[in-house]
């Protein structure tokens, strides 16, 4: 069987096919499979990180982490009119925007790296914490937009249906 890259790597291709109603329940649950294993694998890497002391811009980024989250998915849900088709939507779309925000934000805390290392460390983690916060906010936003495109176009086409 073969995969189509554009799954993975165009969030229009993505949005086109929710619009359509075209991709599968295993395409739907690949996603969801990804986006748990990033959760995992980022939460057990936080926790096996050996700390002898937990930073205050630590636990800043943590509770902002959070807070985006459960704000940011309550914000997805309203942008999608609510129930219909959510979680189908919302795990091809937020896979196809999230990694590119993860790897924009892993660019961004090398370069707070490599420019602010001189100033110390508490510099540089509140920097990359309020990096990591607004990179946060703007992929909640841009998962919105298209969550609200496929919502608005679905709906649309059923009236006209």
């Amino acid at each position: 069987m073969s995969v189509d890259h554009r799954l993975c790597w165009s969030t229009p291709y993505v949005r086109k096919k929710l619009i359509e109603r075209s991709l599968s329940e295993r395409a739907v649950f690949a996603y969801f499979l990804a986006i748990t294993t990033f959760d995992w694998l980022q939460f057990s890497l936080i926790a096996a990180t050996p700390s002898p002391k937990v930073e205050p811009w630590m636990l800043a980024n943590a509770w902002a982490t959070f807070g985006v989250t459960i704000a940011g998915v309550v914000y997805l849900f309203g942008r999608n009119r609510g129930g219909t088709r959510f979680m189908s939507r919302y795990f091809p779309l937020s896979v196809t925007v999230g990694w590119k925000c993860v790897v924009f934000l892993y660019a961004l805390n090398w370069l707070i790296d490599a420019c602010f290392a001189d100033y110390g460390q508490t510099v540089v983690g509140w920097l990359s914490t309020a990096c990591a916060g607004v990179v946060n906010i703007f992929m909640f936003w841009r998962i919105g937009y298209h969550l609200s495109t496929v919502a608005r176009v679905s709906a649309n086409s059923n009236i006209a249906a």
